[in-house]
């Protein structure tokens, strides 16, 4: 995906001449408030989305729009399940939290104490969910997932830990899924379905292994295309999670969350009120912590911060409110759901591929979506 500014805009140039148009061939399922659909499907086909779920409500008023391509590949339903890749860190972050107001946890208990690995010393959970540990994403973090090798050999690797600073780090959010099988005695997908997806009333899993594949939408990376590349389980997600094994399960908790849009509209309830079925299932002490700003990416992207699993946008020309959730983006797929402060406005878009262009580190399409978000929900208040 294009990140360094130069590439960005060469991705940005090249997206219109070499990337597959869907102009003509969006079908859609449309329910409940009215949106100005022509406005939107230009929005899909300038940013090439192949098959999307949009959810957009403010308080009891919600739209629905699933968007299949008419290729009878990237077919959309209500209950078509997404890899949501990083908006699992919103997840990850608020099973932490629930562990934490079961006193299985404290956001200041450190790594090497919970995993017995010294070269963790110091690093807290708080450090991990905020990006600011100084562990870092290398090569070697693929290459120890690919040949099943273990956490410990993996952080006597080169580069693989720094000065504590923000550094947006997938590995970190891997370790924490370590520290969640150590501490429960379960398997990450087990503490997943116990302390959130079945509580919250989700539907989805952090292990695709037992999915069916249909059921699944492909993701399709639009520019490079190539005819066939489409993926619906990653190689990771094809291997079962039956048992919790903390030495080599780093990879699942950064971004293997499979699950569908009104699920992802719980996940941004639970953020916002921390209330499951009328009572307080995660305490707003907590909730203050992860929506508290812990690092700013700075001059590159100087409107957005970050929270505990938390994306934190502040920027007015998309609202006058701050913009909490996050965004996902892995294998094409350009993923958004946040909800805005002050407000009951939310908005879920999840798709099968999409322009991986950026303003800053904000995704092109997500701050497209955002805007159009912002003057559906206006909308509705006249």
């Amino acid at each position: 995906m294009p990140t360094a500014p130069a590439k960005n805009l060469i991705y940005t140039l090249t997206l219109p001449l070499k990337a597959p148009s869907v102009r003509g061939r969006l079908r859609h399922e449309i329910s409940g408030e009215p949106l100005r659909m022509d406005a939107y499907e230009k929005l899909l086909v300038h940013h090439h989305v192949h098959g999307a779920s949009l959810l957009i409500s403010s308080g009891q008023k919600e739209a629905c729009v699933y968007t299949s391509l008419t290729d009878g590949l990237h077919e959309v339903h209500p209950d078509t399940l997404f890899r949501v890749a990083s908006l699992t860190k919103t997840a990850v972050s608020l099973l932490v939290l629930r562990l934490c107001s079961l006193q299985a946890l404290s956001l200041d208990d450190t790594a090497d104490r919970l995993l017995k690995l010294p070269a963790l010393k110091g690093i807290t959970l708080r450090q991990l969910l905020s990006h600011t540990s100084g562990l870092r994403d290398t090569p070697y973090v693929d290459s120890a997932l690919k040949n099943h090798e273990s956490l410990e050999s993996l952080l006597a690797t080169p580069g693989i830990r720094s000065t504590p600073d923000f550094s947006y780090c997938n590995f970190g959010y891997g370790v924490i899924g370590c520290i969640l099988e150590a501490v429960s005695g379960k398997s990450i997908r087990d503490v997943f379905d116990e302390y959130l997806l079945k509580p919250a009333g989700m539907r989805g899993t952090i292990d695709a292994s037992g999915l069916d594949e249909n059921r699944i939408l492909p993701c399709t990376r639009v520019l490079p295309y190539r005819k066939g590349q489409e993926i619906r389980r990653t190689p990771l997600g094809r291997i079962p999670l039956d048992s919790p094994d903390p030495c080599t399960h780093f990879g699942h908790t950064a971004g293997a969350l499979y699950t569908d849009a009104r699920s992802v509209r719980i996940l941004l309830d639970l953020v916002r009120t921390g209330c499951m079925d009328g009572r307080q299932f995660i305490p707003e002490n907590l909730l203050e912590e992860m929506r508290t700003v812990h690092a700013v990416y700075g001059r590159r992207s100087p409107t957005l911060s970050y929270g505990l699993g938390l994306l934190i946008i502040s920027d007015p020309r998309l609202s006058s409110h701050r913009l909490l959730g996050h965004q996902g983006l892995a294998y094409g797929c350009v993923n958004g759901a946040f909800y805005e402060e002050g407000t009951e406005n939310r908005v879920v878009f999840l798709n099968g591929g999409c322009s991986e262009a950026r303003n800053g580190m904000l995704a092109c399409s997500n701050q497209d979506i955002l805007s159009f978000f912002h003057k559906e929900t206006a909308s509705w208040q006249l």
